[in-house]
């Protein structure tokens, strides 16, 4: 069983592991609530889904969302001096909230009686989603968190058993798990074990037990057009935004018309994946601008030599797998900062704050990641660690065995 947020983002990065488990001759399925705005990942993947419960439109439920998301204390702070104990107390009690939010008891319920039929031998759950571990520890099957990200649940609930209060979420699933028969399992926090697939800079020093995997881009799919394979006559960059804080948020945390800006007066191709109403607020798109609703990031990274992105682990993977190097403007809505943070550290990328964003911003930064030769020898290094990484169907014989235990 793959237990997944319901968006896109979420439900491709965890089709690679179902992919891996069915060529494996495993029986997989996708459950969980049904978001009916985002049908159609599901179906791209080519896995069985069932729906269960009420309905989770996000677009129309962002009221929780906001409140964590928007709110005075973020998840995504990455600034240590802003962690004081009312910081940290606040941040997890609203996140408990959004847990809860994303498994309420009809959810799980309806997910426990239908494992209960299917007896499911492994549950792979996605970091939002408790449901996962909660239905597997009822029916006793074993289970494994995936993440998409920087592990921002493990950091902010270790932070949080450091205050020494009682643990809202730890409440909330005992209370569950009791009336079911079951007591709580300290396993149930981050599952049996956590599969990772984000470069090691970005895997924070947890007392969790990681199981590095290579990452596995996963594009929408449609038709490649030819210009995107062909060698660009200068350098290519790619501007590309995504599609998680305009979920979120219901809007775009940076600033288009700046980046566009930025990136005009470079002796540079842009290739920009922004819809209509993104370009909405800009006068006159750059001449040097190529603007798309969409283009398959992996292909198009392959002839690129930058990018420029809001810090999301799906777009650093693709960036990452192809050795570019990266600007990454972050946004607010998980890990966006502190994994521009450790990118910088490790040198193939480059970090600009939503406040600092200026066109003169973007341009240094941009012609710096194509000028100076140290970031694309460290971006090549990053894409050599990454493709030594096992690949997840290296993995699946792991998992077969923590099933059979």
């Amino acid at each position: 069983m793959l237990i997944v947020f319901p968006t896109r983002t979420h439900v491709y990065s965890m089709a690679p592991v179902g992919w891996a488990l069915r060529a494996a001759g495993h029986e997989v399925r996708y459950v969980g609530p049904r978001n009916p705005a985002e049908i159609e990942p599901f179906l791209e993947t080519g896995l069985e889904s069932m729906w269960f419960g009420a309905d989770l439109d996000i677009a129309r439920e962002r009221k929780l969302g906001s409140e964590a998301m928007d709110g005075p204390y973020k998840l995504s702070e990455s600034r240590p001096e802003r962690y004081t104990e009312d910081y940290v107390r606040s941040v997890y009690h609203t996140w408990a909230g959004v847990f809860r939010w994303t498994s309420p008891d009809r959810l799980l319920e309806e997910l426990l009686q239908f494992a209960r039929q299917w007896r499911p031998d492994l549950v792979v759950w996605d970091p939002m989603m408790y449901a996962g571990p909660l239905v597997a520890h009822a029916v006793g099957a074993a289970h494994v968190r995936m993440l998409y990200a920087a592990d921002q649940t493990a950091r902010i609930s270790f932070q949080y058993q450091e205050l020494g209060e009682p643990d809202p979420v730890v409440a909330w699933m005992a209370d569950w798990l009791g009336r079911h028969g079951c007591t709580f399992d300290d396993s149930l926090r981050f599952g049996m074990a956590t599969i990772d697939p984000s470069p090691s800079y970005i895997r924070y020093d947890l007392d969790v037990d990681y199981i590095p995997v290579r990452f596995v881009p996963v594009n929408r799919p449609l038709p490649i057009p030819r210009w995107v394979v062909e060698p660009p006559s200068r350098p290519r960059v790619l501007l590309t935004l995504g599609v998680s804080n305009r979920q979120v948020h219901g809007r775009e945390e940076a600033s288009v018309a700046a980046l566009l800006e930025g990136l005009r007066p470079l002796d540079v191709e842009v290739i920009a994946t922004l819809s209509a109403d993104q370009l909405a607020g800009v006068g006159r798109v750059p001449d040097n601008v190529r603007a798309v609703d969409f283009v398959p990031m992996n292909e198009a990274l392959a002839t690129c030599s930058a990018i420029v992105h809001q810090g999301g682990g799906a777009t650093i993977g693709n960036a990452v797998i192809n050795g570019v190097p990266q600007l990454i403007v972050p946004g607010t809505t998980w890990s966006e900062r502190a994994s521009a943070l450790a990118q910088e550290k490790r040198g193939n990328g480059l970090l600009l704050d939503l406040e600092d964003v200026t066109p003169e911003a973007v341009r240094d930064r941009v012609e710096r990641l194509i000028c100076e030769p140290s970031f694309a020898r460290c971006a090549a290094e990053v894409q050599q660690e990454m493709l030594a990484t096992p690949t997840l169907s290296e993995i699946v014989p792991d998992l077969e065995a923590m099933c059979a235990k």
